[in-house]
Parts: structure tokens; sequence; C-alpha cells
């Protein structure tokens, strides 16, 4: 592969990870991130040696897919388990082309910790779905191995269900071992020395064992795991509420290695999950048996049988009702039963049941019935009619069941699929089905409150994440004080929280209670030593009835994303001109034609350093605006009013006519600057006018082409790339103006415009820079600009030059010229002459 093959894979792909391989999965070339990732070598990853750094799950699937063919989709996107210095496997996002002469490129980000969480949140929304379906425990327990597979890269997980009682394994689930391994669980008596998972079952705590070979936990059964090549086990009891051991969970590994702190954290939630699953799944399965007994020793009988007419009064009733619930039959027949019920469930009861006789389908509810000593307990009414042979209702028949435990248990496994764990509030499945019922059930506006702690991430960096979820269980606690009982609170993720208010008028009353809550919240942080840094910021918007709860939601986060903008700790409602930037835009263009008109704009100049004799070689032209009232403004101020044609084009033009004139102005006093680079913006470039207006003002002022440089950057090449463009540079470089490429290696077609366009040279750009000759930047990809620019005779200037270390190297690797905050930075013209005829003020980068 030649340099210029070499340098377009690099531009291509930086960040992440970045190799070059042939067909057979070969390495010719990785980047330096891949030894800052791994802790190898970066010869290590060189040939087929990357594979060892690979999950051995997906090194397998790479292998069966060779040789790699030219044939396929130009580019493949896949994930891929990258082993971290530390020990463990990060998930990578994965991109590989085929870039010709059997040579392919990829570059892998690390995804791990947002594919991480989201992979947590779906597997604990899953498992406790599947209990609630009733799937069978080992079914269960085979999925919750697989999502902890997933969920703790590189590990291969089992549980062993323990029979407490008799101290033996019953069971054993894993369905990445061998089925002959797990045979041989059950009636394994378990006790200290019974590999980590008997170990950790007998002593009841968390046993890891780091390396089987020579752990004595192992002595009699690491001649079963070793073969399998398995190095590590990590082993963690599993405890029902009544803190019996009820399984032993256990991850095992091919590495010799010990969990990270944040492995540890994920570790206690597995096993929290696994904890639910199983008690709950028992509990269940003993309801099912208790109902299945009751139904056979009382003949299949409901507990409470009953008859009513066509028109839903009731017409018999066991006795068992009166025993019950202290109403004598009598009492009950007609509506009379209503008066058992709890008042919170009369409205919807009634409503199932009218609707039953309007429909003749089966009715099937359940209710609260106060017994005869007050309490409340759940019960289960269904009818069914009985028709004559016109399909006409003659009866109801009907039961009621005692399904108090069943039914609380249900409900305790629904909160935990939609609680969030680390606060108990709701969490963002519960939220949008909460947001989507209300916007379909309402009349009225709703009210949605998206919002955040600012600066939370300051609690992480400084107290350790244990700290920063102290302070969201906190924060949450405020929260709840805060809402009044008619608005929804959720956690939705990180330190972002929602609320939904119901009797909200309309925008000015939803921004008044943003604002009573935002005060409330800043109360309570401020009187937390952790969080009297952190302030609330709000984002509001209004729902309506049958909207989008995505589009609702999107509102409100734009409008949170506004208000941490205007300077955080702010309340901000929703407004469409938050969205498009069309406010913004229009005080950037009023601000250029200002600048325009009242002469506003000047050049400032940063002068450009050879790097070998450290004499000022030129400078290069930086747009400044002197606003009478807000001072020296960059052009950042009118970043926006640049995507305006005309204006760019004229501020281009002003900007030209400003160098011109002040190096005109020194050539006269006989003062010479050097070659002078003016950026270049799109409009000029297309704009031939541009051109013939720029060679008259050089020849009315008798300043020489050469005098002059203009810049040009990879965008505007990526925008506007044509034969017009390609002429007027011609032109231009044909009567002596310099044309160099800025912010090289940012673009994506650096190669192919080298090759269409007269340049004559290249400016590296900062990022390229920054840090160079540390282990964060090795100075691979600079090393490779400056031999393709020495290969195709160009001049190379390095920006954002900060340390004399980077100076240093630059001018040893062969960089021509530099420019950067090492030198000077940006000053007016009067200053810059000043420096041209007094060189020696100018800080060297490279003296001995």
């Amino acid at each position: 592969m030649n340099d210029s093959e070499l340098f377009e894979t690099l531009t291509l792909t930086v960040p992440g990870l970045v190799w070059v391989c042939d067909a057979l999965g070969n390495v010719e070339f990785n980047n330096a991130q891949w030894s800052t990732f791994t802790g190898l070598p970066q010869e290590n990853g060189l040939g087929l040696g990357w594979l060892d750094s690979i999950h051995p799950a997906d090194a397998a699937a790479f292998r069966a897919q060779l040789p790699l063919s030219p044939m396929g989709p130009e580019n493949v996107q896949a994930e891929m388990r990258v082993r971290h210095q530390d020990g463990t496997y990060h998930r990578h996002l994965l991109n590989v082309r085929h870039v010709g002469e059997g040579k392919w490129v990829g570059c892998a980000i690390d995804a791990h910790e947002w594919l991480t969480t989201e992979l947590r949140d779906a597997t604990q929304g899953n498992i406790l779905e599947m209990v609630i379906s009733g799937v069978e425990l080992p079914q269960l327990l085979s999925e919750l191995c697989r999502a902890a597979e997933r969920q703790i890269p590189g590990a291969t997980c089992s549980i062993l269900l323990v029979d407490q009682q008799k101290g033996v394994f019953l069971e054993g689930i894993a369905p990445n071992m061998p089925q002959t391994m797990m045979s041989a669980v059950p009636s394994i008596k378990v006790g200290t020395g019974v590999g980590s998972c008997g170990t950790a079952a007998f002593e009841k705590r968390d046993v890891i064992s780091s390396d089987i070979a020579n752990d004595p936990l192992w002595n009699s059964w690491r001649d079963l795991v070793l073969p399998l090549g398995y190095q590590a086990c990590w082993s963690k009891p599993v405890f029902a509420s009544s803190g019996e051991v009820v399984a032993s969970f256990g991850f095992y590994f091919r590495d010799k290695r010990s969990p990270t702190a944040v492995e540890h954290q994920e570790l206690t939630r597995l096993r929290g999950l696994a904890s639910l699953a199983i008690e709950r799944v028992r509990m269940l399965d003993a309801l099912r048996e208790s109902e299945e007994h009751y139904r056979y020793t009382v003949e299949q009988n409901p507990q409470i049988p009953w008859t009513s007419d066509p028109q839903g009064r009731i017409l018999s009733v066991s006795s068992r009702w009166t025993e019950l619930t202290g109403i004598s039959q009598a009492d009950a027949l007609g509506n009379g039963w209503l008066r058992a019920l709890h008042p919170e469930d009369m409205g919807p009861t009634i409503e199932s049941w009218e609707e039953g006789l309007s429909t003749g389908n089966p009715v099937d509810i359940n209710y609260r019935i106060r017994l005869k000593d007050g309490q409340y307990r759940w019960a289960r009414a269904r009818a069914t009619p009985r028709r004559n042979t016109q399909d006409k209702i003659m009866l109801w028949y009907g039961t009621v069941e005692d399904v108090h435990e069943q039914y609380l248990a249900d409900e305790r496994l629904k909160r935990q699929a939609f609680q969030d764990e680390l606060t108990e509030l709701p969490n963002r499945r519960r939220f949008v089905e909460e947001l989507k019922r209300r916007l379909i059930s309402t009349t009225d506006p709703i009210g949605l409150m998206v919002l955040d702690m600012d600066d939370f991430k300051l609690i992480n960096d400084r107290y350790g994440h244990l700290t920063g979820d102290a302070v969201l269980r906190l924060f949450a606690r405020y929260l709840q004080r805060t809402v009044e009982p008619n608005e929804f609170v959720a956690r939705l993720g990180g330190d972002e929280f929602a609320i939904i208010c119901r009797h909200i008028s309309d925008e000015r009353c939803l921004l008044d209670r943003a604002h009573s809550i935002e005060a409330e919240l800043d109360a309570y942080l401020k009187s937390n030593n952790k969080t009297r840094n952190c302030r609330p910021s709000i984002g509001c918007a209004m729902g309506k009835r049958d909207e989008s709860p995505d589009e609702v939601f999107k509102r409100a986060d734009l409008a949170l994303y506004a208000a941490k903008s205007a300077g955080k700790n702010t309340v901000k409602l929703f407004d469409p001109t938050i969205r498009n930037a069309a406010s913004r835009r229009s005080e950037a263009l009023e601000l250029a034609r200002a600048a325009l008109r009242e002469n506003w704009i000047e050049a400032f100049y940063q002068p450009l350093i050879d790097l070998k004799t450290q004499h000022v070689q030129g400078f290069e032209a930086l747009l400044r605006i002197r606003h009478p009232d807000r001072g020296l403004l960059t052009p950042a101020a009118i970043k926006d009013a640049l995507d305006d044609p005309r204006l760019a084009d004229a501020i281009g033009i002003r900007m030209a006519q400003l160098v011109i004139d002040n190096l005109a102005n020194c050539a006269a006093a006989g003062i010479l600057c050097g070659q002078v680079s003016i950026n270049l913006a799109t409009e000029n470039l297309v704009n031939e006018q541009f051109v013939s207006e720029l060679l008259a003002m050089m020849d009315k002022r008798a300043l020489p082409r050469e005098a002059i440089k203009l810049e040009i950057t990879e965008r505007v090449l990526m925008d506007e790339l044509g034969d017009a463009v390609i002429g007027n540079l011609e032109k231009l470089r044909k009567s002596g103006v310099g044309i160099s490429l800025d912010d090289f290696g940012t673009g994506y077609a650096s190669l192919v415009h080298l090759q269409a366009l007269p340049v004559d040279e290249i400016k590296i750009d900062r990022s390229f820079v920054s840090g160079l000759g540390t282990n964060a930047n090795r100075g691979e990809i600079v090393q490779a600009m400056l031999g393709l620019a020495k290969t195709l005779g160009l001049k190379t200037v390095a920006e954002g030059i900060e340390t004399q270390g980077e100076a240093l190297k630059l001018s040893a690797w062969g960089c021509d010229y530099g420019q950067g905050y090492l030198f000077a930075r940006p000053m007016p013209f009067e200053e810059a002459k000043q420096l041209v005829l007094g060189p020696a003020n100018l800080r060297s980068a490279v003296a001995g």
C-alpha cells in the first residue's frame, strides 16, 4: 500500500481503532489507539495477532467469514468485543470497507457504555416480563444466563439451584456449557472446596477465583473445567428474601482475571435479578399449586357461585358470601352486593359489568371486597351468559374467588418491570406508557417537564459513582416531595427525570409550575454539601389529546437543551425558534451587514515561522470584528451569516482589500512581510468576478502576486468541486497567487483533491498536532502527511503548535513551517509589522 492509500485510510477512520488488512485478516497497519486501548505493543496486533485481543466467540465468527470477498457489500458494519488493558471486554461498533487491490480498511469505535446501559434496561424488562407470563424456571434461568453473558463480555454463566435443607445442588442451568457437566450437578453437596460455586453457596459469600489452576478451592474440581479452557470463576450466592441461599451464580472466563469495580456492580445487579426471578417463579408455582389443590378439593367449583338475570341483578349467591363479607344473602341480591366493594373499585367494576351486559361477552374483573373484620382482600369475579335457542341471554352464571396473594404478587412484579432500580421511581418504559395513556384519555392539555442536574458529572468525577448514585436517589426523593398528587414523576436515565402534569390550562400555567418546582429543588440541593453546586434545569412542553408521545417529549427535551445552553439553572418553555436557529441566524446576519456597513471588519495576523531558521516566513490573515459595544469579536459571532452567499463573498472581498492595502503600505515603506494567507469562502471560490477583483486590487496597489496566498478548506472542495472551481484556482495560481489546503486531514476526499487541484501547500490541522510526541499522539498520522506532501512536492504548515516539544518533533520530521500560540497569537497589523522589524521579540520554539 502506497503513502496515498495509507493516508486516505487514516483520514477516513480517525478516531477509534484503525487498521488495514488483507482478505485473510492479516493486519498490515494499526494505529496508536490500538496500543492505548489494549495495552499491547502495536506489533502484537499485526498479522493475525490482533485476534488474541478479540472475544473468542467474535474471533471464531470472523474466521468463519474468511476469506473476505470484495464482491460483498461496500461497507460492512458489525459489533465486536475487544479486550481492554484492564482485562475487560468492551463492545465496539465496527465498520469495514474494501479499498481495492485486496485490501480492507476498518475502524472500531468503543460503544461499550451506552450499549451496556441499553442492554441492562432491556434485560431487566425482559426477565420480569417472562416471570409475569409464567415461563418455566429452567427456561427463565437460561435466558438470564445468556443476558448476563451479553452484559459481562467474556463470561460463560451458570446458575446452580440449591436445596438449603439438604445442603446439595438441585439442578444446573448453563446454556453455553457442556450438558454433561450440568447433568453431574444434582446431589453434589455444597461446601468449602467444592469449586467457587459450592463454596459461595455454603459460606454465603462472594468467591472470586482469579486463577482456577492454583486456587485450593478447586483442588478436587479443576480437572473438570480446565480442559474446557476456563481459567477463572467468579461466584455469587443468590439469596431469597428469607436470607437462605437458593442458588449460586457462576461467571467463568478463559483468562486469569478478577472483576473490576464496574463489573462488581453489574454482578450484584444480576444476582439481585436472579434472586427476584427464582423467588417469584417459585411463589407463583406455589400459588398455582394451591389454586389447583383448592379447585380439585372443592370439586373444581369456585369459592362463591352466583347467578343474575339478563339485566345484571343478582338472583342467588352462595352462603359463603355471607361468611366472607357479613352481608346476608338476601341483602346481597339485586345490587346489594356492591356494598362490599372498595369505594375506589366501585366505578370500574360497574363499568366492566355493564359492558359485559350490553355486549354479551364474558366478564373477568378484579376488585377489593371488604371482609367482616373490615379488611379488604382482592377477589376475581368471572361471569358467563347462558343463552336459549334464539341466542337470547337467559341468565348469567358467575363466581367470586379470593386471589389476594396472587394479585399482590403480580402487581409487585409489574411494578418492578416498570420501576427504576436505583431511585424506585417509574422508569422510562413506564413513563412512555403513562404519557401515551394521558394523551389518549385527556380532553384537556397536559404539561410535560424534562429536567436534570447541571454539572452532575462533576459529582461523579470528584466523589465517584457510588456517591453519584446516592445523589440521584436524593434528587429523586426531593422530586417526590415537590410534585403534587396529580403529577407523575419518572427517572428517564442518568440524571434526567420527567414530570407529567395535569390540570395545566396553558403555557403560562406550565411555566409557573416549572419555576415553582425549580425553586424548591434548588433549595433542597443547596442544603446538601454534595449537591450544593448542582442546579436543576427544566425544559417544558404542552401536549394535546392524541398527539404523538415522541413528539411531545422531543419538544420538552429540546427546551431542556435550550435551558442548559442559556446558562443552566434555567426553565425554558418550548418555542419553535428553539428548534430552528432562525433568530440566532438573524442576529448573525445583522451583525455581518453592520460590520461591512460600518467598517468594523479588521484583519489580524498570526505569523508563520520557518521551523529550521526561526524566521517569520509570512502571516495568516484572520477575520476580526471590532464592535463599538461588544469589543473584539471572532468569526464565531457571524458563523451563521457566512452561510449567506452574498455576505460571505462580500466579507471575503473586504478581507482581501484590507490585506492588500496593509501589505502595499508596508512595501512602499520598504518593509517585506512575506507571503500572507487569506481564508477563502465557498462563494469566493465559485465567483469568477472575485478572482478578477482580487487581481485588479493587487495590480492597482502594485503588489506582487506572490505576496498573497489563498487558503481553501476541504469542506469548500466537498461543497463546490467542479470545472469552474478548478478553473478559478488554476487562473490564480498561474498568476502567481499561492493556493493552500487548510485543515488538512479533517475532510473525506483529500487525496482526490490533491490530484485534481493546483495546490502549493497543505496545512496540518491542530487536532493532529496537539499532544504530539506523547503516548496519546505518537505522530504516525502527521509523519504520513509530511511524507505524502514531500512525495507530491508540497510545502507543509503545522497549525496550533503550543509546546516546544511539538515544534521540535515537527522540525525533525521535515515540516516546513509552523504557527500557533507558542510563537504568537493573532495580532493587529501594526504589531505584526513591528514583529517583522524586530524578530528578536518572537519566542523561539526550537532554540537549542
